[in-house]
């Protein structure tokens, strides 16, 4: 099964590591050309001549173009009826995506990306595609959400994935400065915070019973979520959440 990427960037790299070991193989465009390279030596892909002979070639076609000019670079490809086409350029609605790729099939994804190259990361999809869920999920779980408007809030968690990096960068750093190892420190926030998301996961019931069991009066958890209000950290992440979503919307 040959799934064709259109824009060989950061994406697609990683969503070639995260579909090795499967039925997949992938058709590369030529649009970065060192990379599409590079990938062809170390992955085995194939570099098509023209962003033409990616849809030719491929059962399926990923766009991992730029947003800003994504759509009308599809609009100038001609894509046979019924084609699988899945879009991860951020903003980009299924309704405009669907009249640039006509006669094809559209959908939208979005990801986080690294994990997804780990085999880890979750996908949203809208709207159900079978081709492209039994594809995501060879890297991750996968969401399938029932409305458009559904689509564009869930979106906002790929900036909220990509914040939690400098956020953990942040928290790795403060313990280093203090002392610890480097080595020790990461290890120490990437296995509480790898811990902590499977009880949310796992463990039934709302999260603030969660919270309430570990913040206990007077302790160090509410220390810290006392010093977290006063300053607005937890307020922030509600602001920048917001600011995600109307860009999101707006295109």
């Amino acid at each position: 099964m040959k799934i064709g990427i259109l824009g060989t960037g950061h994406l697609a790299e990683l969503l070639v590591r995260g579909a090795q070991g499967t039925e997949y193989r992938v058709v590369l465009s030529p649009r970065g050309a060192e990379t599409a390279a590079r990938l062809a030596e170390v992955y085995g892909c194939e570099v098509a001549e023209t962003n033409q002979a990616v849809v030719d070639r491929a059962e399926g076609v990923f766009v991992a173009l730029p947003a800003a000019s994504g759509l009308q670079e599809l609009s100038r490809l001609r894509f046979p009826p019924g084609q699988p086409v899945l879009s991860a350029m951020a903003g980009i609605r299924a309704s405009d995506l669907a009249v640039a790729v006509g006669p094809a099939d559209a959908a939208v994804t979005m990801m986080p990306g690294y994990a997804n190259a780990l085999k880890l990361g979750p996908s949203i999809l809208f709207p159900h595609s079978s081709f492209w869920q039994t594809f995501l999920v060879q890297l991750g779980p996968v969401h399938v959400v029932e409305t458009e408007e559904t689509f564009v809030a869930a979106a906002a968690f790929g900036g909220f994935s990509g914040a939690t990096f400098l956020w953990m960068e942040t928290i790795i750093n403060w313990f280093v400065n203090r002392g610890l190892p480097a080595a020790l420190a990461r290890s120490l926030i990437a296995e509480t915070l790898r811990g902590n998301a499977e009880v949310v996961r796992r463990e039934p019931g709302p999260i603030r019973a969660i919270s309430q069991t570990v913040a206990t009066p007077g302790g160090i958890t509410q220390t810290l979520l006392d010093t977290l209000d006063e300053t607005g950290g937890l307020q922030a992440w509600t602001s920048g959440l917001d600011a995600v979503a109307q860009r999101l919307s707006s295109r």
